[in-house]
């Protein structure tokens, strides 16, 4: 078995292996690294990096550790690779992406934008297009971002865009929570998202929740009948949001369904409690009880009141607890169906 081939001295593992003195540092550092011991990993990098000196990506390696307790030292060390004459074409941008980490933890976004650019110049370096639009999507430009997604698919796998679909999830729900100020931006994402799915479902929320934006009764009312008749974790889904609109409740009231009461009890936040507690089912009273008892006085929405020891939905791709209702799950980043669960006892 491979773990014979290791014993344990003191608090350290050593191998039963007889390594040359060279490789022997190899395993040392490694061994530290797997073991979490940062400072003695960092004494081996450093250690490394002074016998192997045409080997700058020891230190590469050593800023890494660096980063979470010293910045500034990191980038100090990172710096100092990517001024050296042998720091070109891959490995230069390997470097300055480097940096740029470092950088976003010292909070300094824009200049982790700027070399992240020099980084995709430099060459085809898959994780720098991919950390540059994550910076972009931080930094709410999402359109440059998304440029940098597809520059990192024709890298990475060109058939694969997986990274896309779930890219568009993001900024649906991004837009979708600012849709009042900026319908145009809510719509546009909404329409990538069901281009990019590949799947009719998604494709018909995507569609339902565009018809909503736009204030469309006609149309979102004949989409909320053919989500109910996918079944009720759909149903769910698609009252939910119809309920986070102005006037939604009309269009609710004016279709048959099973979770009338329901979210009429969970997503009115205009409602009084004694009020609540009339002609509802006890799932509807239950549900009601859990948000109320995490619910904040004032004017926060309901659907905003974290629940911690469970949660009123999970999502039915992938099972994840969902504490509010957004287009895209956060854990599969699809816009699919909800179950409602209730845990009594929470």
């Amino acid at each position: 078995m491979w773990f014979l081939n290791f014993k344990k001295k003191g608090r350290k593992y050593t191998s039963t292996y007889k390594f040359s003195p060279e490789i022997q540092d190899f395993f040392d550092a490694l061994r530290e690294c797997h073991m979490n011991n940062h400072s003695e990993y960092f004494a081996k990098l450093k250690k490394l990096a002074g016998t192997y000196h045409e080997e700058p990506v020891f230190w590469l390696f050593a800023g890494d550790v660096l980063r979470d307790k010293n910045p500034e030292k990191a980038l100090e060390l990172h710096r100092d690779v990517l001024f050296r004459p042998a720091t070109t074409g891959v490995f230069r941008a390997m470097v300055l992406e480097h940096i740029a980490r470092d950088y976003i933890v010292l909070k300094q976004n824009k200049k982790a934008l700027s070399v992240l650019k020099d980084a995709v110049k430099c060459a085809d370096y898959a994780p720098a297009a991919i950390l540059l639009s994550e910076v972009y999507e931080a930094e709410g430009d999402y359109e440059a971002g998304f440029e940098e997604i597809k520059k990192y698919i024709s890298i990475t796998d060109p058939k694969n865009e997986t990274a896309l679909h779930r890219y568009c999830a993001r900024a649906v729900n991004h837009f979708f929570r600012t849709r009042e100020e900026d319908k145009n931006s809510a719509l546009k994402w909404l329409s990538l998202f069901s281009k990019k799915c590949a799947d009719d479902k998604q494709e018909l929320i995507a569609d339902y929740l565009a018809a909503l934006i736009s204030a469309n009764t006609k149309k979102s009312s004949g989409f909320l009948n053919k989500i109910i008749d996918l079944g009720e974790t759909y149903e769910i889904l698609g009252r939910s949001f119809l309920l986070g609109f102005k006037n939604g409740s009309e269009i609710n009231y004016s279709v048959d369904g099973n979770y009338k009461e329901l979210f009429h009890v969970l997503f009115n936040k205009n409602l009084k409690y004694e009020e609540k507690t009339s002609n509802v089912g006890a799932e509807a009273l239950i549900a009601g009880k859990l948000t109320l008892r995490n619910s904040v006085t004032g004017d926060s929405d309901l659907l905003d009141a974290v629940i911690p020891d469970s949660s009123l939905f999970v999502c039915s791709e992938c099972g994840r607890h969902l504490t509010g209702i957004l287009p895209a799950c956060p854990g599969c980043q699809k816009i699919t169906g909800r179950k409602f669960k209730i845990n009594p006892e929470g």
